[in-house]
């Protein structure tokens, strides 16, 4: 106890001596603790940007949507459409033709470069397109089906053939631009394929008073039969529908 109270007394008289010399006591010096920074969180969805296009190609006339997946990958979504009709007189044949665009399609860009806008292409689309054709011989007139028989205006009133394809058609392809992940002003390129095999389909009106000496209501029906049958076969060969796409793109 005795020690205790003779340490109290002493540091009190240093103290008080110090004070009564004008001294100071130098307060303690502590380093500031450093506390990491918390990690940035990406604003997405404020920070999105979206690439708009007007395109004019083999789809039709068209227009697309785009915004970026990742740093490599965009989502892009369009439609296109169109129509031809032209109608001619040959040989005493009328024949009229018409061709219909509709399609719409849901597509994944992959760009492999950051500073380059190529990028492969993968998607499917809705394959509403289709080609109609007429034929209707005038009087004298004569239609001719293949290999199979040569008919006139007494025999056969008019011929159509109707092709479309699959309404599911898988896309691969390749491309320039369409780059939602740049902001500005820009020109695109697209080229590939529609996977999907075209179907053909025939109708025709006989007459109801068959002239020809040669051919019954039958043998006309047999020989537009073949002659579908052989058109099928031809088709079946031709199963991806070339795509060439060309437009000016805006991302905001």
């Amino acid at each position: 106890m005795k020690k205790i109270l003779l340490s109290g007394v002493a540091l009190s008289t240093l103290m008080s001596t110090a004070l009564l010399a004008g001294g100071s006591i130098a307060p303690v010096e502590v380093e500031p603790v450093s506390v990491p920074d918390e990690p940035m969180v990406e604003a997405v969805a404020s920070d999105r940007l979206y690439n708009v296009a007007l395109s004019a190609g083999t789809l039709g006339v068209g227009v697309h949507v785009a915004t970026p997946i990742d740093e490599n990958f965009q989502l892009r979504i369009n439609a296109n459409g169109g129509s031809y009709s032209d109608s001619t007189t040959e040989d005493g044949i009328d024949y009229d033709a018409d061709l219909t665009l509709a399609n719409v399609g849901l597509l994944v860009d992959y760009f492999p470069w950051q500073d380059l806008g190529f990028h492969l292409s993968a998607g499917a689309y809705y394959n509403g397109n289709k080609v109609e054709a007429t034929a209707t011989p005038t009087a004298g007139g004569e239609i001719e089906v293949g290999k199979y028989g040569t008919f006139k205006t007494d025999d056969l009133v008019h011929l159509n053939a109707k092709v479309d394809w699959d309404k599911f058609a898988p896309y691969v392809g390749l491309g320039w631009g369409n780059d939602s992940r740049t902001e500005g002003w820009g020109f695109s390129i697209d080229l590939g394929v529609l996977i999907g095999t075209p179907k053909e389909t025939i109708s025709y009106e006989i007459s109801d008073t068959i002239t020809s000496t040669e051919y019954t209501e039958q043998t006309i029906k047999e020989a537009i039969n073949d002659y579908e049958t052989e058109l099928d076969d031809t088709l079946s060969d031709y199963n991806v529908y070339p795509v060439v796409t060309v437009g000016f793109t805006y991302t905001f």
